[in-house]
């Protein structure tokens, strides 16, 4: 039997308990060893609840040989600071999205996670439902003939008690962005890894209703390096909010996803309909952030483990992780300069 790999948790905030109790479920494959934060207290608090230790800060958290992997759950503005003194420390690594929030960020992730020859993995978790995937086969197998259009619409609502809650919130310098690089940044990995590559971006960015540094509201137009088009949008600006819209329109037919639920599945002659379910989706970030499934990160942190164990690439890894910031990045360099950019 194998040894359980140890897992710590560096942040305890809303999001750690999704990590914590999907750890839990993979009792078989992984301990809990402990947790750490910046306020102690919160540590304590989140380790009492979890049965498991409070470390008194990260480099402890880091020095303990029991710790095989961490999962790094802290504002995003600070993830590439635990990333690379994870990497250093010779962790494995689970990072909350995003990665990191800028370029000189991303590219010193890179470069330490590939110097420690360590396995990381950003959490991505609608990637792992099984929707989503019964689309991308679909895709990869020409289904849909020739991918015309591939669009996201996240119209998402968040009050601004939500921003006023946290000092980070809404700012550039710790969130990195608003709508789209928090809220929305799961939508354009959905995007990416069902209609490939973007090639060029031209986006109009607002802060229409929120107190915030960042925008609320946010619109492109994207050409894929395929030759499709597409829209992004992402808000956290309208009431009440609605689960996000996924649309893959190809010559042969169209899918559409509701989070990660296949709404419509309109393909000629059928495109192996029967196995197939239709329905609305039942849990939804779109107005309240912790109305969302545990499930995506149990599958994620669960087959991270197995890649750790076989040293394979986990299907949303460290290219995958920076390839959604570089997207994000380049929107909002065309929204500041009012111009196309290409990736």
């Amino acid at each position: 039997m194998q040894k359980k790999l140890g897992f710590g948790i560096i942040g305890c905030g809303i999001i750690a308990d999704f990590h914590a109790n999907a750890i839990h479920e993979c009792f078989g494959d992984a301990d809990l060893i402990g947790v750490c934060d910046v306020v102690y207290d919160a540590a304590e608090k989140f380790a009492t609840r979890h049965r498991t230790k409070a470390f008194k800060d990260e480099a402890e958290l880091l020095s303990c040989k029991d710790v095989d992997v961490v999962c790094i759950c802290t504002p995003s503005g600070y993830h590439h600071t635990s990333v690379i003194a994870a990497a250093r420390a010779g962790k494995h690594i689970i990072c909350e999205k995003p990665l990191a929030i800028n370029k000189e960020q991303l590219d010193a992730c890179e470069a330490e996670c590939k110097k420690a020859g360590i396995t990381v993995s950003v959490i991505s978790q609608n990637r792992y439902a099984k929707s989503v995937n019964r689309a991308k086969n679909a895709i990869d197998e020409g289904l849909l003939g020739k991918i015309v259009c591939a669009d996201i619409y996240m119209k998402y609502y968040r009050s601004q008690e939500y921003y006023d809650s946290g000092s980070w919130r809404g700012t550039k310098r710790i969130d990195g962005g608003g709508a789209l690089m928090n809220q929305g940044i799961h939508g354009v990995d959905l995007l990416l890894y069902l209609a490939g590559p973007i090639k060029s971006v031209y986006a109009l960015s607002k802060t229409l209703v929120r107190n915030i540094e960042v925008e609320d509201t946010l619109s492109a137009v994207v050409e894929y390096e395929s030759g499709a088009t597409g829209i992004i949008q992402a808000t956290t600006s309208v009431y009440p909010g609605y689960p996000r819209r996924l649309d893959i329109n190809g010559e042969k037919g169209s899918i559409v996803l509701d989070e990660t639920s296949i709404v419509r599945w309109d393909i000629q002659n059928g495109g192996g309909h029967d196995d197939v379910v239709l329905m609305p989706s039942f849990a939804s970030g779109a107005s309240t952030p912790t109305a969302i499934s545990n499930d995506g990160h149990i599958r994620q942190i669960s087959d991270t483990i197995r890649c750790i164990r076989n040293g394979i690439e986990p299907l949303s890894g460290l290219a995958d992780g920076r390839r959604a910031v570089d997207v994000i990045l380049a929107i909002y360099r065309s929204a500041e300069e009012k111009r196309p950019i290409y990736l």
